[in-house]
């Protein structure tokens, strides 16, 4: 007879008690994928909610952020215009905008990447009227893009739904990478199956590391959002342990012993 627990227990135990997994194999599927919904929900609202909306009221809203604090630009007639230069740098991408300059050439991006301290830097130099990039053997016309017009308040126009459409996107690139994760330690946990000699199958592996990863993408996301790498490195490690410490708690709860005739077989306990 299956036994029904509630959501918030549900909850409880994939957090906290893992020798109580044995119980979440009863719950429906419903109650597994209500389960995984609600913490990836809960894990965007912490890695991109938060940080986006008090980033937003720190400069006073979206309209202030947008219409004083970037630089005011317009692109029109196939023209680009900014009235400062912007210089971007990130994980080996580099972008240097100067509309000042009428056009630039590969070789200044090559010139420009040299300065960069990565191996393989990456490029882009935009001007008035085109984009060069180091890797790219001809400059983008922004002709190229069509006549449109665009400056500061068609952007603010248009935010929202970015914004919107992006915490979508974050959200289902969540799930897969939940997922994929999960299929990592469910192949740990299968290795540690066939050493014991568990026989248990893959699947119900594979569902005991969804549920055991939870304290440990929570740790990561909060870790995250503080913004010092190093205690998100220890973090990250730490919750690593925890998260095969739970498979192994979690396997034990479910895998019994059972005597027949004499013999020692595997079994569940559901």
């Amino acid at each position: 007879m299956q036994e029904k627990i509630s959501f918030t227990e549900q909850i409880r135990i994939a957090l906290s008690k893992p020798t109580w997994y044995k119980s979440l194999f009863q719950q429906s599927v419903g109650k597994h994928i209500a389960y995984f919904l609600v913490l990836l929900v809960l894990i965007t609202v912490i890695q991109y909610v938060i940080p986006t909306t008090a980033y937003i009221q720190s400069v006073g809203g979206l309209e202030p952020l947008l219409m004083e604090v970037i630089p005011t630009f317009s692109l029109e007639n196939g023209e680009l215009t900014v009235d400062q230069v912007v210089e971007i740098e990130q994980n080996g991408v580099r972008m240097v905008i100067d509309t000042s300059v009428d056009a630039y050439k590969q070789e200044d991006a090559i010139e420009v990447a040299k300065e960069v301290e990565d191996a393989m830097p990456v490029v882009y130099l935009v001007s008035r009227t085109n984009i060069a990039c180091n890797q790219v053997t001809a400059p983008l016309s922004i002709a190229s893009f069509g006549e449109i017009s665009f400056d500061n308040r068609d952007l603010y126009q248009i935010a929202p739904v970015y914004l919107v459409t992006y915490g979508i996107t974050f959200f289902f690139y969540n799930i897969v990478a939940y997922v994929i994760s999960a299929l990592f330690f469910a192949l740990f946990g299968y290795l540690m199956n066939r050493a014991l000699k568990l026989n248990l199958k893959f699947g119900q592996i594979f569902v005991i590391a969804m549920y055991a990863k939870s304290i440990e993408i929570l740790i990561e996301s909060v870790l995250q959002v503080v913004g010092m790498p190093l205690l998100y490195y220890i973090g990250s490690i730490v919750g690593i342990f925890i998260t095969c410490n739970y498979m192994t708690r979690g396997m034990s709860s479910i895998f019994v012993r059972v005597k027949t005739n004499g013999d020692q077989e595997s079994g569940w306990r559901v």
